[in-house]
């Protein structure tokens, strides 16, 4: 997980501009100097695929969440330390204010004054989902004040009022997206690289985007206005985004611009290996107990495994170095791994992230090398999914917030989750076998068989560990999973020590073998603000701030 930098830009003084780290997009240039006049589909363009960009792997945050939700493991994340001096923090806080949050307003005042009120309500919407994003990272964080050219030290606002007026401006971009009555109807086209000016699409979007807020404030719902009011309202208008609406940012195989998935360019292109699969993750998904003691999948194999990683060798195949974790075909490393291994040199060995998250290689039991020559990096970077919803409701039932039937949501998620995975495989290589509704019925009612005997409590981890799952490559959504329910259950080994299911020499000998951690550092719940707008902004402070204890407000 490579780190890229970012030239500070005083807080309050924005520029229009695509990061110097990002490859150019569509060939799309705009002058950085007049916001305002720009030419308002190309700009539209620009803020989309920022946002898309924003918390993608392999960019800024998503270098860190990946680790801290035990989708992967790296050894510059190794164990929750990130501080408040790591340049991905700074970067991601200005990616988003800078080169989305400030190009989106410039697109709603463009738009706005031009009637343009299709335009207006796309932009809103980019809007509250990087501000919402925002905040459930950060928690108070500048808002109200944030793009006023005379403030160039903006407040930080209440995390929970933040919240309220983000769901009330979802409200609004829905009501301009619906305006049958504005003086100009333009809808973007091509100039929007998500939806192509689909009206319907943006508003299920839109439904999904509210439905997200309300099921991540429930558990300080009193602060929201009208909480139940407006769950009860969106599940009656039952329009939320379906199989094929993802909002998520496409990548094509074009290389000269770049606009493959950037994790592609840096795992199968690139020198080193920084991206391993979670042994954690590994284990829950193949159904193995060696350190998910309490594996709610014990004794499954996910169907997706194929799709989400890669094995360079097979099982037999002597590894490149003394490995840190290793069973049969699967290589890795630890989180917190203190062992002698865990620093060697395994790009010729370990297993790679695969077709699904970056349009790599599939795995086809074969085995062979990671690199340019396989995979082309057409996989979305993805944003807000159509899978999410059905666990959202599935989580609701459970907690008691509306009534309905929670099996039957587990069910519709994980048949989602697994459509996207045939979907997104099959654009990447069209001769890549999906998975089949034989294989996926016989998954799913083992999935069924966990879910009947456990508690009630047990049923809810079910539901969110499947929902981890899906959201491999969705770290912000997973994170906020995580600290809302407990689920799924993270990494904490006892007397500081791991099981690797095979011996940490060269040769595939079979262990097990224990391999000593560190000691992990307490979870963060929130991070750390960036010392590069601490240095800018006099009202951004880490002084007393506690991030294994402090917290968003939602975090009950």
């Amino acid at each position: 997980m490579k780190i890229r930098y970012f030239t500070p830009i005083i807080t309050g003084v924005f520029l229009l501009f695509v990061t110097s780290c990002q490859k150019d997009f569509l060939d799309i240039n705009t002058d950085p100097n007049l916001p305002t006049t720009a030419e308002l589909p190309k700009l539209l363009t620009n803020v989309e695929y920022n946002a898309g960009m924003t918390f993608a792997p392999g960019y800024y945050m998503g270098s860190i969440l990946p680790s801290y939700v035990h989708h992967l493991t790296s050894r510059e994340v190794d164990n929750y330390g990130i501080s408040a001096t790591a340049a991905n923090l700074g970067n991601t806080w200005l990616q988003a204010y800078v080169s989305t949050l400030k190009n989106a307003d410039a697109v709603i005042t463009s738009a706005e004054a031009e009637e343009n009120m299709i335009y207006a309500g796309i932009g809103k919407l980019i809007k509250a989902y990087i501000f919402s994003s925002l905040v459930d990272l950060w928690g108070d964080i500048p808002y109200s004040e944030f793009n006023i050219e005379a403030i160039t030290a903006p407040k930080l606002d209440a995390s929970q009022d933040i919240y309220n007026s983000l769901i009330s401006l979802v409200e609004e971009a829905k009501a301009n997206l619906n305006d049958t009555e504005a003086a100009n109807l333009l809808r973007p086209k091509d100039a929007d690289i998500i939806y192509k000016g689909d009206v319907e699409k943006w508003t299920r979007m839109a439904n999904t985007l509210e439905l997200r807020l309300l099921v991540q404030s429930r558990k300080a719902k009193g602060e929201i206005t009208d909480w139940s009011g407006k769950l009860t309202a969106l599940l009656n208008e039952n329009n939320f985004l379906q199989n094929g609406e993802d909002f998520e940012l496409k990548h094509s195989a074009q290389d000269n611009p770049d606009e493959r998935n950037q994790a592609y360019v840096d795992e199968y292109l690139g020198g080193q290996s920084t991206y391993y699969i979670s042994p954690w993750f590994y284990e829950i998904m193949a159904g193995k107990v060696y350190n998910a003691k309490e594996n709610p999948f014990a004794g499954i194999t996910d169907p997706r495994i194929p799709y989400y990683w890669v094995n360079q060798k097979k099982a037999t195949d002597e590894a490149q170095n003394e490995t840190d974790y290793r069973d049969g075909a699967f290589i890795s490393i630890l989180m917190a791994s203190n062992s002698s291994a865990a620093g060697n040199d395994q790009r010729a060995t370990s297993t790679f992230i695969g077709i699904y998250p970056c349009g790599g290689k599939y795995d086809d039991g074969q085995g062979g090398k990671c690199d340019q020559s396989v995979g082309n990096g057409i996989a979305p970077e993805k944003m807000i999914q159509a899978y999410s919803v059905p666990f959202m409701l599935a989580e609701l039932v459970l907690a008691g917030e509306i009534s309905g039937d929670a099996k039957a949501y587990l069910r519709e998620g994980i048949e989602k989750s697994v459509y996207h995975v045939n979907s997104v495989s099959v654009a990447s290589n069209a001769s890549v076998p999906t998975i089949d509704n034989e294989t996926l019925d016989a998954f799913i009612e083992a999935i069924m068989k966990k879910y009947d005997a456990a508690s009630a409590e047990g049923k809810l981890e079910i539901v969110m560990t499947q929902k981890w799952i899906a959201n491999f490559f969705n770290s912000v959504e997973a994170y906020n999973d995580i600290r809302r329910t407990g689920y799924p259950k993270l990494f904490a080994p006892a007397n500081g020590e791991a099981v690797s299911p095979y011996l940490r020499d060269k040769t595939p000998t079979v262990g097990p073998q224990t391999v000593p951690l560190k000691g992990l550092n307490a979870f963060q719940r929130i991070m750390w603000y960036p010392n590069s707008e601490i240095s800018r902004n006099p009202n951004v402070k880490n002084s007393g701030r506690n991030v294994s204890s402090s917290n968003v407000f939602w975090d009950k």
